[in-house]
Parts: structure tokens; sequence; C-alpha cells
């Protein structure tokens, strides 16, 4: 699936945990980079599980996003 990232043409945002210690955040730096016009949401205070870690910070990411007309 990798190999595939290049062929997604849908706004694509990835929200990743600043504090995240199992996969680092360098990882959704590297994937954001394979998917054209994708953009990475790093979210403070938040580890692996940002929808639990930070629901607030998430939702206004997402938010963020939608209302930016890019979702």
């Amino acid at each position: 699936m990798a190999g595939r990232y290049g062929e997604i043409r849908v706004p694509t945002l990835v929200c990743w945990g600043a504090q995240d210690t199992w996969i680092p955040v360098g990882k959704g730096r590297e994937l954001v980079s394979r998917i054209p016009g994708a953009r990475l949401a790093v979210v403070e205070g938040a580890g692996h599980l940002v929808q639990e870690d930070a629901p607030a910070e998430l939702t206004a990411e997402l938010a963020r996003f939608v209302g930016a007309g890019d979702g």
C-alpha cells in the first residue's frame, strides 16, 4: 500500500500527536510527503491516541481543514 500513496487524489489531513512515543512524528512527516497536497497537523499534548489525548484540539484541526474547503 505504501507505494500507492502518491495516487491519493482527495484532500488529506494527517493528524499526529507531538508526544507519540510509539510512532514518532517524523513518520507523519514522511507520510505527508508521499501524499500529493496532504497537510500535517501536529497536535501538542497528544500521544499516539490523539482523539483521546486531545479531543478538543483534534476537533479544532478538523474544523479548520473542513472550513478551509479542503475536506
